[in-house]
């Protein structure tokens, strides 16, 4: 098929959400698999905390660049590139990285190869004029979730009889997958080129101000700062209250099923919804902090109770966030998520770093309750922000 030959919308939102799961995969696998790599690399949590913060961190710091250029390349390009490069770095994880320093420069590397296939996604949804594009985003947002899933499967699955690194190769994998569901499906060309900072920061009809943008950025971090925990550490905060590493890796996976369930749910509702995205987000995500602050208690069956409310609930929130985002910055999605998307991805890298050194120092009952308490300021920003985002009109 040609490039500009028009997508079908089906196929397309497979395509693009099978790109979501497999580059996000090798930064969810590292905390999934944290209680084995730890020990391989015998290192700490706190030091342990810093594969995942790595692999957003790499996200993070380019993030708003490659979002621009995904405008000028067209998003078909860049995630053949992305997912290309993800493949790649999985590959050399599972065969070659020997310390604990490889590691961290080769989740880097995918995060930064993450960040190119995210503006893409998010561009070819956009260009789609999909008729329903909140449950478009949901859909490809219930990836994310759907990858964590399958991370938490790995570990009895793959990890504890294989060794934790063929989980890498299971995701090295999904990117060759990914790559050929791009290739046989048609993205947009190209949209109008994002050429200076203006361009992002322009107040145009149907875009956000920039105080919105950079509020957004600013609630969307804390946001991701409370999922970066819950990725981190579910699994061996689930081993040190008791579970085996088995039963933690399958509590992890029912958990992000049920955040994927969630997400579809919202995702069916949002188009036609009278409340501002924001706002939804925050309401929903109330059920989340009830999970963060409940995982606080050193006890098996409670552990399990809190993963799935705290992926339930607390994980939602990127469904209604991107509408909002995507919906107020049409002309610009890549960019202006790309702007977003790095306030998502220095919370995320920061959590597991900062969550990890109270673990050394004070427990994981205290973790989930500072998680907890950073949830709450999360939630009430996103009220305050919602009116700057109103219900997007309806399609």
């Amino acid at each position: 098929m040609s490039e500009s030959s028009p997508p079908n919308p089906s196929r397309l939102i497979a395509a693009v959400s099978l790109a979501t799961i497999a580059s996000v995969f090798p930064g969810l696998a590292s905390g999934a698999l944290a209680v084995q790599a730890s020990a391989d690399f015998d290192v700490s949590e706190g030091t342990y905390g810093w594969a995942l913060g790595s692999f957003f961190i790499g996200a993070a710091v380019t993030s708003l660049p490659l979002g621009r250029l995904a405008q000028r390349l067209g998003p078909r390009r860049q995630l053949l590139i992305g997912l290309a490069a993800t493949m790649a770095i999985q590959l050399t994880i599972a065969l070659l990285v020997s310390s604990f320093g490889q590691m961290l420069a080769m989740l880097a590397l995918a995060g930064v190869a993450n960040s190119g296939v995210q503006s893409a996604v998010n561009l070819a949804l956009t260009q789609a004029s999909l008729p329903r594009l909140g449950l478009a985003i949901a859909t490809k947002q219930a990836a994310m979730p759907g990858s964590a899933m399958i991370g938490g499967l790995a570990v009895p699955v793959v990890a504890l009889t294989l060794g934790w690194r063929w989980s890498y190769v299971l995701g090295a994998a999904m990117a060759a997958a990914a790559i050929t569901q791009v290739r046989s499906f048609v993205m947009p060309a190209t949209s109008t080129p994002v050429t200076t900072t203006a361009d992002v920061r322009a107040v145009r009809a149907g875009q956000s101000p920039t105080p919105a943008l950079y509020g957004a950025t600013g609630v969307v971090f804390l946001f991701a700062f409370t999922s970066g925990a819950i990725n981190a550490w579910t699994v061996s905060s689930g081993v040190d209250a008791g579970l085996s590493e088995g039963v933690a890796g399958l509590v992890i996976s029912a958990a992000a099923g049920t955040g994927i369930a969630v997400r579809l749910l919202v995702g069916s509702r949002i188009d036609a919804s009278r409340m501002p995205p924001f706002r939804a987000a925050a309401l929903v995500y109330i059920v989340g902090i009830a999970g963060f602050a409940l995982a606080a208690v050193r006890l098996p069956a409670l552990h399990v109770a809190a993963s799935i409310l705290a992926f339930g609930g607390g994980w939602v929130w990127p469904v209604a966030t991107n509408y909002a985002i995507v919906n107020a910055n049409q002309r610009n999605a890549a960019a202006a998520t790309g702007l977003t998307q790095t306030g998502v991805y220095v919370g995320v890298f920061s959590a597991p770093i900062v969550t990890g050194r109270i673990i050394d120092s004070a427990g994981y009952p205290t973790m989930w309750l500072v998680v907890a308490s950073v949830g709450v300021i999360a939630a009430i920003g996103a009220v305050i922000l919602s009116p700057q985002f109103p219900r997007p009109t309806l399609r």
